[in-house]
């Protein structure tokens, strides 16, 4: 995996150092939404996400995941929408774990 650097959308430096992780995931709104989304990145802290629709921010997300490699387990976890971005009718989505 590729380390990317720790510069975030605005230059900021980041908390934690994102790693470049491609995978597919499933999600439930914590409503009753729900669908699947194509993982982009990931830290300690959170995720960014591509899905097909639009979601807002401070929704409430349960995901299921895996990442890639041959022991990998299925990771479940609760995240927040802090963040999001269209591009060309797919938004680029920022989460952070456990809020």
């Amino acid at each position: 995996m590729e380390e990317s650097n720790n510069k975030g959308k605005s230059g900021d430096s980041r908390r934690y150092p994102r790693k470049e992780v491609v995978t597919n995931l499933s999600y439930r709104v914590i409503t009753p939404l729900g669908g699947k989304g194509l993982t982009q990145n990931i830290s300690e802290g959170g995720l960014c996400i591509v899905f097909d629709k639009e979601i807002p921010v401070g929704t409430m997300l349960e995901l299921k995941f895996e990442l890639p490699g041959e022991e990998s387990v299925p990771i479940e976890t609760f995240a927040k929408v802090i963040w999001q971005k269209e591009v060309e009718g797919q938004f680029f989505t920022g989460v952070k774990f456990g809020t």
